[in-house]
């Protein structure tokens, strides 16, 4: 498929994974490097090892992505940044067996284990 004028080229699976993770990098240092001096808010530094985080902000940054296209950013923080945030960094997080140090693996005596789910039925529907 050949390019159009103005158009980008299409990148490999290892260059968009690549653009993602600098973006959290850069993101998180520099939107939500602030001080928690009441321990609320929780970041772990292997936040690619929590599959909830890296769904979540996968999702915020297809939408960031998007947002800059379509100049819609403060809609983007407002509808997308808070909503994720509140949740990624609580103590209920993703990243709540991470206080002290990355915990994910090394707590099992406490960890919950993930819900289970049956397959829908045939024929089932929203």
């Amino acid at each position: 498929m050949s390019e159009t004028a103005g158009e980008a080229p299409e990148l490999s699976e290892q260059e968009l994974i690549n653009n993602f993770v600098d973006w959290v990098e850069a993101f998180i240092h520099d939107i939500e490097a602030v001080t928690d001096d009441e321990n609320t808010r929780y970041w772990c530094p292997q936040w690619w090892n929590h599959p909830e985080a890296v769904t979540r902000l996968r999702a915020l940054y297809e939408e960031y992505v998007r947002a800059e296209e379509e100049n819609t950013l403060s809609g983007w923080f407002v509808y997308h940044w808070d909503a994720h945030a509140k949740t990624l960094f609580s103590a209920t997080g993703p990243f709540e067996l991470c206080r002290e140090g990355h915990r994910f693996f090394s707590r099992q005596d406490t960890y919950t284990p993930r819900l289970v789910t049956e397959a829908v039925p045939n024929g089932w529907s929203p």
